[in-house]
């Protein structure tokens, strides 16, 4: 069975395809103010993706920020993501500098959700996924490849393997170069959604992968991202209009 976890916003793992809005302001001012947008939608969580917020390393500024999402989200559910640039993201950071972050946001008492790049250093993760958890947030063990889209066995691989490092959730997206690409992680995702005891996530990124993005009803794919203004990653579509599709897949 399933190891589905309760979110304010329902069920994660279970039922429809979790909608996250993610919010990438480089000020704090921006940043609220996109909270307070979010707010106004159908998200189910929102994403503070704190690798674009110029001050992310200072403790203080962090806190106050985390501190100011939550209270304009209200009930719902808060990802702290800090995407590192071996993976794509804005961040440039030390090792232990980009754990201990993490650790803060989820010992902040505002945080429901903790992504952390599986494999920046795959001997440490499983020990940071567990620091994680025992704060009190649930954790997305993630991979992301701008490049390309992996095989399928590669993609089942490093999803099972984010499951033996104690995930709650796993996590991948990656850029197709065809719409055979596209087809592949979608396939991967079914096989994965199957087999394994955790959540899966995935999307293929940019134009091509769109359809992958919507798809998660009919594929296994536990959450999907959509924009409310500035996208966070290629291939993002508006939140309205995602919302729309997910309901069309699910017959509703």
């Amino acid at each position: 069975m399933k190891r589905t976890f309760k979110l304010s916003t329902g069920v994660f793992g279970e039922g429809d395809p979790k909608i996250c809005a993610p919010i990438v302001g480089r000020t704090k001012e921006d940043i609220f103010k996109a909270a307070e947008v979010i707010a106004k939608t159908e998200a189910d969580v929102v994403e503070w993706r704190g690798d674009w917020f110029d001050r992310v390393e200072d403790r203080d500024e962090l806190l106050e920020v985390l501190q100011g999402i939550r209270g304009r989200i209200r009930e719902k559910a808060l990802l702290f993501t800090l995407r590192t640039v071996y993976e794509g993201g804005q961040l440039a950071v030390m090792k232990d500098t980009y754990y201990e972050l993490n650790e803060r946001a989820a010992r902040s008492g505002y945080v429901d959700l903790v992504d952390v790049e599986a494999f920046r250093e795959e001997e440490r993760t499983s020990e940071e996924i567990r620091k994680l958890q025992s704060a009190g947030v649930h954790v997305i063990a993630s991979f992301h490849n701008f490049d390309r889209t992996p095989d399928r066995e590669e993609l089942i691989r490093r999803l099972t393997r984010m499951q033996e490092m104690g995930a709650d959730v796993a996590k991948i997206a990656v850029m197709p170069q065809s719409r055979e690409d596209v087809m592949t992680l979608m396939e991967a995702t079914m096989e994965a959604d199957h087999s394994l005891d955790i959540p899966v996530v995935t999307m293929s990124m940019g134009r091509l992968g769109v359809l992958s993005r919507l798809a998660g009803t009919l594929t296994g794919s536990a959450m999907t991202f959509a924009s409310v203004g500035e996208a966070s990653a290629p291939g993002q579509i508006p939140i309205e209009q995602m919302r729309v599709f997910c309901q069309l897949l699910s017959m509703k």
